[in-house]
């Protein structure tokens, strides 16, 4: 079984992370976590992937503490996208993705999320954690 997670570093992410976590852990399945440099970010796009580098080394340290297989990737892409494609590339059972409990910008203008968009064309079982 393979579990794919996004952990942008933010509390809303190191929430799904934690449980992508419990769930790899409680079905020995392999978890694939991703960290995504969008392009619209091209100002910081150093300290982006720095951040990308933080989060996934820690990410590492804890999988080997707690005996789960981990494999980590720096993407760049837009979000929703780059999380779909990757689910399909490595044959995800689960996509594991956290969503902030209140939306702001644009998300809240228009009414779209990273999260429905992957909700809605997900190749699998989505798990939202809040």
């Amino acid at each position: 079984m393979n579990i794919v997670v996004g952990n942008d570093g933010r509390s809303h992410s190191e929430k799904a992370a934690e449980y992508a976590f419990a769930l790899a852990k409680a079905l020995q399945a392999n978890l694939y976590m991703l960290y995504i440099v969008s392009p619209k970010a091209q100002e910081e796009k150093e300290k982006n992937i720095k951040n990308g580098m933080r989060v996934l080394g820690r990410a590492k340290i804890l999988a080997s503490d707690i005996g789960v297989p981990l494999a980590t990737l720096l993407e760049a892409g837009e979000v929703h996208e780059t999380l779909l494609l990757a689910a399909d590339k490595l044959k995800a059972d689960a996509l594991v993705i956290g969503s902030p409990t209140e939306r702001t910008g644009m998300a809240k203008l228009l009414g779209a999320s990273t999260s429905e968009a992957v909700i809605k064309n997900a190749p699998c079982t989505v798990v939202l954690v809040r």
